[in-house]
């Protein structure tokens, strides 16, 4: 179901007193996050993905010092907004804090992992429209800030902040964009299209795990990563190509990129195995 920013929520950032230029920031991250989550082509709560945007920096009404992630969070609560919103604003403060982070920075240790697609799409517009409006970086279009994105966080310590939030957010940046280029596909996608019956799905886990753990998707066909030069052939070319590994790592991403090497147009499953799983679907 599609979504669309509410004027009450809007109204709701008001009156809890967000200036205009921080609510012209979260509208502008809310259209961003939006944008690029349809871009992507997974099933996802788009509400969420939203709400989660728009609210983000809710602390802001209050300190627009690194503590306005929990500082929002709280705020969000006592304001009757959703778990899963008031998550977003206590982690996207860099992007997800490791705990020596948390602890670097003042902050409570608790898992600040984003585990949901939602909340990194979220995470990437946010960067996305401080490239775009900030000034700092000459950009002639907005599509520049994607292009440029690896280039623009190596480059200007505003953005990349520390080697590890610098690593953190280009993963990010990796995993959305392969998602627009239809290099990844997320669990629900892969289900829908399995219902379709409109793919080849390949197990391509090392074969000591298969071994270990031989139940699979069903439909998907173990093979061995090793061999991918010699099987690669082999596979028909009028259905898409769809790999996973245990979670979506190296071995899937080596393997999707020389079938593609090879005319094959493959995709991965983002988070592999693990991520099917996770979201309650059946292996056999």
């Amino acid at each position: 179901m599609d979504y669309r920013i509410e004027q009450k929520d809007i109204d709701l950032l008001r009156t809890a007193g967000m200036t205009e230029t921080d609510l012209d920031h979260s509208l502008k991250v809310a259209a961003k996050a939006l944008e690029i989550a349809r871009r992507t082509g997974a099933v996802l709560d788009l509400e969420l993905v939203g709400r989660g945007a728009l609210f983000h920096d809710l602390g802001k009404t209050v300190t627009h010092e690194i503590s306005h992630g929990r500082i929002g969070a709280e705020l969000g609560a006592t304001l009757g907004l959703p778990q899963a919103i008031t998550a977003i604003m206590e982690k996207h403060i860099r992007g997800g804090l490791t705990e020596p982070e948390a602890i670097e920075q003042g902050l409570p240790v608790k898992d600040y992992t984003l585990h949901r697609l939602e909340e990194r799409i979220i995470i990437y517009a946010d960067r996305l429209v401080d490239i775009i409006h900030d000034g700092i970086v000459e950009i002639k279009a907005e599509t520049e800030a994607e292009t440029r994105f690896v280039e623009i966080l190596n480059g200007y310590h505003k953005y990349g902040k520390n080697e590890t939030t610098l690593k953190r957010y280009l993963v990010y940046h990796g995993e959305i964009q392969g998602m627009i280029d239809g290099r990844i596909i997320d669990a629900p996608r892969l289900k829908g299209m399995l219902a379709k019956g409109e793919i080849t799905l390949l197990d391509v886990r090392r074969k000591a795990d298969h071994e270990a753990a031989p139940d699979m998707i069903p439909g998907a066909i173990w093979r061995d990563p090793e061999q991918v030069a010699q099987w690669a052939g082999e596979l028909p070319t009028n259905t898409a190509t769809v790999i996973y590994c245990v979670r979506g790592g190296a071995v899937s991403q080596s393997v999707s990129n020389t079938l593609r090497e090879k005319g094959v147009a493959a995709a991965y499953l983002d988070g592999g195995l693990k991520a099917w799983t996770d979201h309650g679907n059946p292996i056999d």
